[in-house]
């Protein structure tokens, strides 16, 4: 019977002793060889980064010098247009005026023949023209190339004031918001009611009347006045006195008898005087009236007759 061997065995290399074991210590003595590390390319990942740091520094430097272009050509543009000759005015038109001359309201803005609109500061030449003493309101616009359109509202005068000064008392206009706006001039119109009395110590605080004053209350009788009524319009108011203690008292054009109005409903007081002058006109007893107290009680009125023989 043969003897059984193995299919894999390993055969005897022949080698004895240290002799069989070199083969194997050889490849552990053999130094490995560090695995190789590749660096990237400096080219390959900073190159992309500086060609876009240049491209935006470029771009930047081309903005800016577009910017320098445009800021310059227009300045050069501007100068070439403030001495030419298609801005410069030629015309000016003044609208709304009547107390005040076109020539008066032009100076005040500071317009004159030439003046190039290019530099004309229309806010500024708007508040020149505001102080003078009619112009309530003022607003002006450039017509482009080369004119100029002043649309003035003057004050309305409704009454006249004494006001003091350093020569004495000297009549003002009032308008019908209670604002003294200039001294009444010779040869200007008179033709208004005048309100007198102590004003200063009525509501009159500088030019300007205050609200809800006995002087405001003048105000506003003359105002209702003022709407037109055919019989007592306010044409036919002389005087409104403002008295402290007993409130307004009206006086009219052609008739010497006071009318005490107090100060409270002056709008339902005055209507009903409006109904007492309408009936005494007609029955033609208005030459015979001492004096009518609106005030006299709340829903009364007194009529006091002059005494037969007497005046």
């Amino acid at each position: 019977m043969a003897a059984y061997t193995p299919k894999y065995s390993r055969r005897p290399s022949g080698r004895k002793g240290l002799g069989r074991f070199i083969p194997t210590w050889i490849p552990l003595l053999k130094k490995k060889k560090p695995a190789t590390v590749t660096k990237p390319q400096a080219g390959l990942v900073g190159g992309p980064r500086e060609r876009q740091t240049r491209r935006l520094s470029r771009t930047g430097l081309l903005i800016s010098a577009l910017c320098l272009l445009v800021v310059t050509g227009g300045w050069f543009s501007y100068r070439l247009l403030v001495a030419s000759d298609i801005f410069r005015l030629t015309e000016v038109s003044v609208v709304g005026n009547r107390s005040l001359s076109d020539r008066q309201i032009i100076e005040a803005t500071g317009l004159t023949q030439g003046t190039n609109l290019l530099g004309f500061d229309v806010a500024i030449a708007q508040e020149k023209a505001q102080r003078l003493n009619w112009v309530d309101r003022v607003d002006i616009r450039i017509a482009w190339p080369s004119r100029v359109v002043i649309k003035v509202r003057e004050h309305l005068p409704l009454a006249l004031v004494t006001i003091d000064g350093d020569n004495g008392g000297q009549l003002h206009y009032i308008d019908g918001d209670g604002t003294v706006f200039a001294p009444v001039r010779t040869g200007q119109d008179i033709d208004f009611p005048v309100i007198t009395g102590q004003l200063t110590d009525s509501g009159l605080e500088g030019d300007q009347v205050a609200a809800g004053t006995l002087s405001a209350k003048a105000i506003r009788f003359l105002r209702l006045a003022a709407r037109g009524n055919a019989i007592l319009p306010v044409q036919a108011v002389s005087e409104v006195h403002v008295d402290p203690t007993l409130g307004l008292i009206v006086y009219l054009v052609d008739r010497p008898f006071p009318i005490y109005m107090g100060e409270d409903r002056l709008r339902t007081k005055y209507y009903r005087l409006v109904k007492i002058l309408e009936r005494l006109y007609r029955k033609k007893e208005i030459e015979g009236i001492k004096e009518i107290r609106m005030d006299y009680t709340e829903n009364k009125v007194l009529v006091a007759m002059l005494q037969p023989g007497r005046n």
